[in-house]
């Protein structure tokens, strides 16, 4: 007997609960005045027929793709309206099943062998059908596969759902965020330029080896991710020699999220001057702004980082400063600092080492010159007023390093020259010009570095 109760129970939670629950969530619909019981949430696909062709939009991870030619990213604003329009599509009235005679009845609202229809694919199938426009002005006749009830609604859900299925394409180029890029090549007449981001931020790797600017890194890529297109013009790359396009050249590739794949945007203008793209991701040709050919302008110069040394003081502990007359340095010890000359150690001023980490981590360089041997003398770098090196100091080994002394960064100080100074960082094979108020903050005694304390 208690078998028997148990069967019972089981029959009951898997049959019969599921049913009433189902019926209270449609009578709860119906309450509101609701015609469907739809969670947009669980929805996975949706199957749009026209009675002459179909269309399908599947989500993908956080969108959803376009299932038929042109399978493409469809847009998830347009989706995700279509879907709430469904889920809250109410009635103004409703003629119940019982008031229909025969099938045949249903004739007279377009809905007996309706061609329209919507149907939703998830933990449930659930299907519209579209019928006839109503007397009434945006009004029309719609049921569902559930029953034979007809219901007069408003005529947003046909709007949304019955248009050219090129409609629903996505317009962005791409659906990445700047945050998921990690590396840039842009290839056009003038050279190659490439940057990369690493734990230290965006680094220029061609034509040159220097830091990026990261506002100005951002800036470039929201307005490349950014760009809308305005016609898709075809629907595979085919003839790219029509639109001006060619492999290789006027072309930014980007790579996403430490993926060896490259994502590239190759840009052309045909003989009308009409600007095309062609993204690879999506393997279509479209027409975009004319002003997306300025991302092709970009220069070294314009996404470089123009502070002299960016330095992080927590990471150093020790600095080295080397003069022609002297060589001293700046130990951490516990919370405050020692100068060491060689022949004493004192406490040092830790206002005075904050004040010379942040003189060469805000100095802005206002010009860059390539150097060679023959012009280092030039500008006082054969026999510079000082060289100053930042260094971390490991007690053991790790994976990454050796115990021991490692240089975060060094720079060399050359002569002033009309309100500037002259400054090379590390063995970079260019000299950049800042500000001579630098050397305020590189006293080049000993005793200046000492605690008044």
């Amino acid at each position: 007997m208690l078998c028997a109760l148990a069967l019972a129970a089981i029959i009951f939670l898997a049959i019969y609960e599921p049913l009433t629950s189902s019926t209270r969530e449609e009578a709860e619909a119906e309450r509101q005045g609701r015609v469907l019981n739809l969670d947009p949430s669980k929805v996975r696909e949706i199957r749009i027929s026209t009675g002459v062709n179909q269309f399908d939009i599947k989500r993908t991870g956080n969108g959803w793709q376009l299932g038929t030619k042109p399978k493409d990213r469809a847009d998830s604003a347009m989706v995700e309206e279509l879907l709430k329009s469904a889920a809250e599509m109410k009635y103004f009235d409703r003629i119940a099943a019982r008031e229909f005679k025969a099938s045949s009845d249903l004739s007279a609202f377009g809905l007996r062998n309706p061609k329209r229809a919507i149907q939703f694919d998830g933990e449930e199938k659930l299907t519209v059908f579209l019928g006839k426009d109503a007397a009434s002005e945006e009004r029309f006749y719609v049921r569902t596969d559930l029953s034979r009830d007809v219901f007069l609604v408003s005529d947003e859900l046909l709007k949304l759902a019955f248009q050219d299925p090129a409609e629903f394409r996505d317009r962005r180029l791409t659906d990445l965020s700047p945050d998921q890029v990690d590396r840039v090549i842009i290839r056009r007449n003038g050279g190659e330029i490439e940057f990369f981001r690493d734990a230290s931020g965006w680094r220029i790797t061609r034509p040159l080896h220097a830091m990026a600017d990261e506002q100005k890194v951002e800036g470039f890529l929201k307005k490349l991710l950014g760009l809308r297109i305005l016609q898709f013009v075809a629907d595979d790359s085919g003839d790219l020699g029509a639109y001006g396009i060619v492999e290789g050249r006027d072309e930014i590739s980007i790579y996403a999220e430490g993926s060896d794949r490259q994502q590239t945007l190759r840009l052309g203008t045909d003989t009308s001057g009409t600007l095309f793209g062609q993204f690879t991701a999506r393997d279509s040709v479209y027409r975009l702004p004319p002003e997306s050919a300025e991302l092709l302008q970009v220069s070294p110069e314009t996404l470089r980082d123009r502070r002299l040394l960016p330095l992080n003081l927590d990471m150093v502990d020790a600095v080295r400063i080397r003069t022609p007359a002297k060589e001293f340095s700046l130990h951490r010890k516990g919370e405050g600092w020692i100068v060491n000359d060689g022949e004493s150690k004192r406490p040092a001023s830790s206002a005075a080492v904050q004040a010379l980490a942040d003189a060469v981590s805000t100095a802005e360089v206002s010009a860059y010159q390539a150097i060679s041997d023959e012009k280092a003398a030039a500008f006082g770098l054969g026999q510079p007023r000082c060289q100053i090196a930042f260094l971390s100091v490991l007690s053991e080994n790790t994976p990454e390093a050796r115990a021991g002394e490692h240089v975060i960064g060094s720079l060399t100080i050359g002569k002033q020259e009309k309100g500037r100074v002259f400054v090379q960082i590390g063995e970079t094979p260019e000299v950049m010009s800042v500000p001579e108020t630098i050397l305020n903050a590189v006293p080049l005694d000993p005793t200046a570095w000492v605690s008044p304390g």
